[in-house]
């Protein structure tokens, strides 16, 4: 597909914002946007480009008004949420103290915002997650996932998060450890940018700048002349489980996270998940979709299905239930229903994920919202099936 909108223009250098550890250079988005603008503003309002952004406090002005902002911990800690000027902050009070016995402050947001929120914080070249996220959509404030009930705000957001939630960044230690939680702060780029998926891009366009009658892309990645699994590795870096990074017995280190680029072979650079889907519900279904969607029928019977068959990557699709039903009739063009099914007053024909890829709680994300109880996070199944209890 050729989408280039070149104009004509007094040819400008372009300096990079970032320069990856293999010598690709980062550039702006806004270099994509001059021939791709409807492209490039449709991806900014996408999960995958709001993954992580910087705070602004001005966003949580509605919530401070209306909501009860503390968090109540077990251990008689209270977490009170404040805006201090352009800043909000994480004010920690233990039992009985009227000071606050940590201050933090809320410096980048982690997701989009549809199941909930979390925040990170910089304590100098470290990072850090904070201890109050937001549950849904501004709905509440709970003790982040996997904090145990008490005080603790120094959990390292290391680099294998980063990789998922971010489009680069690069560690300050040279043998970039796995463990490591220390970045070169100007260069993390948040969000996931064109360069995640499309890799270096700078030559391309000073290439179609310098030759704007050119309108057959040159010096890009092409999905189209990748492999299936180059296609499914790209989605599979973040949506295949809880990877850990290979081992190179020749550098004998880990490999470091943001090492793979799309095109490579994934197995080389993350040990694969152990996950098991066969019964339709894995544990880790919070972060394996890539496994799911390859144990069902509907991938094992086709030639080439791959994430994009259903998923435009540019495109904000949440919710648009008619748009995936259309993905699926495109294969199935009869619909063997039963004439139980067909007699369901509720049935919606027009809403196939819902009976064959219905939400399932995840035994891995689980939140905080009293302090008796965990409450399991519902993530959509993509082991694409018939499930009659449904």
């Amino acid at each position: 597909m050729v989408s280039c909108n070149s104009f004509d223009t007094e040819f400008i250098e372009i300096e990079p914002i970032a320069t990856h550890f293999n010598g690709m250079e980062f550039i702006s988005m806004q270099e994509c946007m001059a021939c791709h603008q409807d492209i490039v503003e449709s991806h900014m309002q996408t999960s995958h480009y709001n993954t992580s952004f910087k705070t602004e406090a001005t966003t949580f002005e509605e919530i401070l008004k209306t909501h009860p902002n503390e968090i109540r911990l077990d251990d008689g800690t209270t977490i009170v949420i404040r805006k201090e000027g352009d800043f909000i902050y994480q004010d920690f009070y233990s039992r009985g103290n009227q000071s606050p016995v940590i201050q933090s402050p809320m410096e980048i947001t982690i997701g989009s915002g549809f199941r909930g929120q979390s925040f990170l914080y910089w304590k100098d070249d470290g990072l850090f997650q904070n201890q109050g996220s937001i549950i849904g959509a501004m709905e509440g404030w709970i003790n982040s996932p996997g904090f145990a009930s008490q005080i603790n705000n120094t959990r390292a957001v290391v680099p294998r998060c980063m990789e998922c939630h971010s489009s680069y960044a690069p560690s300050i230690k040279a043998n970039l450890n796995r463990f490591t939680n220390q970045y070169i702060k100007e260069d993390v780029l948040l969000g996931i940018d064109c360069q995640r998926c499309h890799g270096e891009v700078k030559e391309h366009v000073l290439f179609h700048k310098k030759n704007p009658e050119v309108k057959v892309a040159q010096h890009i990645l092409k999905y189209s002349e990748l492999t299936q699994k180059q296609r499914i590795d790209a989605c599979a870096l973040c949506h295949s489980g809880f990877r850990q990074p290979a081992w190179d017995t020749e550098e004998r280190k880990f490999v470091p996270s943001f090492s793979y680029q799309v095109g490579n072979d994934l197995d080389d650079f993350l040990v694969k998940s152990n996950g098991n889907s066969s019964k339709k519900q894995d544990p880790e279904i919070h972060a394996n979709q890539i496994k799911l969607l390859m144990d069902s029928k509907c991938f094992k019977m086709s030639d080439n299905m791959d994430c994009a068959t259903c998923h435009d990557p540019h495109a904000q699709e949440r919710g648009d239930y008619q748009n995936f039903s259309l993905k699926c009739i495109s294969c199935h063009q009869t619909q063997n229903h039963t004439q139980k099914t067909l007699s369901l007053a509720d049935a919606d024909f027009e809403d196939c994920t819902s009976c064959h890829m219905p939400f399932v709680d995840s035994q891995a994300m689980k939140v905080d919202l009293d302090l008796k109880d965990l409450t399991p996070i519902s993530i959509r199944n993509h082991f694409i099936g018939i499930y009659p209890e449904k």
